[in-house]
């Protein structure tokens, strides 16, 4: 008797016809950007913004809208934000331009809200959003290194942020995790110590650059090829032999947010 029964109400289930909204299909959206790596630091102010775009398919959709919501994974606060809309063309297609005001590595969302039988469809595109970023932010140490700021001078040049790095000893700065990939910086050999000595600043086996230096002489810093040695995986290390250097203003652009927590 319980066969028949469980038999029986299988039989229901089956042939119970689906909701509306079991039958509905999705909207399919796809979503890309113009520029997915852009420098809020950038001098001419250009590759600041980007637009993102793309399609929806699915029905007639011209005249409806797509909305836009943004999510720094940089940064500790990971909600998703509103960042806007636009109107479907006859095609489906949209074209939105977003001009972020952070730093961070962003995920942006398509949503086509449901309607006319559809269910709602979605899309995340990433844009990595760059600015130069104090290094002060990713210190991790270093023997005896200190941080007298205005009160070091190498070279006759003064620096917000100035790192004394004794002989023998080298200033890390962990900056692994935030898609760094340009540095600057000054360095030259310290006016209160003097002497002679050599400079190496390196991420791993790699050299970003590295030379020797007298007291008086002008304080350096890298070329345009030498910024672009930065790579994302390894931290930062700066190496003092001799004498005791100078590291002055040294940033790198990441995609670290300035104006949040950040994540660690």
């Amino acid at each position: 008797m319980r066969k028949i029964l469980i038999a029986i109400a299988t039989a229901a289930l089956v042939a119970a016809p689906m909701t509306a909204a079991e039958a509905a299909s999705s909207y399919r959206v796809s979503a890309s950007s113009s520029d997915n790596k852009l420098d809020l630091t950038s001098h001419d102010g250009s590759n600041r913004s980007t637009v993102i775009k793309g399609k929806v398919r699915g029905g007639k959709v011209k005249g409806q809208k797509v909305y836009l919501y943004a999510s720094n994974t940089s940064a500790r606060n990971q909600s998703y934000r509103y960042i806007g809309s636009d109107r479907l063309s006859s095609s489906g297609r949209f074209a939105k331009k977003w001009k972020p005001k952070d730093g961070g590595l962003y995920r942006v969302k398509v949503v086509k809200r449901a309607g006319k039988g559809k269910r709602t469809g979605q899309d995340v595109t990433k844009v990595y959003v760059y600015r130069f970023t104090n290094l002060a932010r990713f210190f991790a140490g270093g023997a005896g290194v200190t941080r007298p700021d205005k009160a070091a001078s190498a070279g006759g040049g003064y620096w917000s942020t100035a790192y004394e790095i004794p002989a023998g000893s080298s200033a890390t700065f962990a900056t692994q995790g935030y898609a760094c990939f340009r540095i600057n910086f000054k360095i030259g050999v310290s006016d209160r110590t003097g002497g002679s000595g050599s400079y190496r600043v390196s991420q791993g086996g790699r050299t970003i650059k590295a030379g020797s230096l007298s007291r008086g002489d002008r304080f350096v810093e890298p070329t345009k090829t030498e910024t672009k040695r930065m790579r994302a995986n390894d931290p930062v290390v700066v190496t003092a032999t001799g004498t005791t250097m100078v590291l002055g203003n040294p940033k790198a652009a990441c995609t670290y947010p300035a104006k949040s927590a950040a994540v660690r």
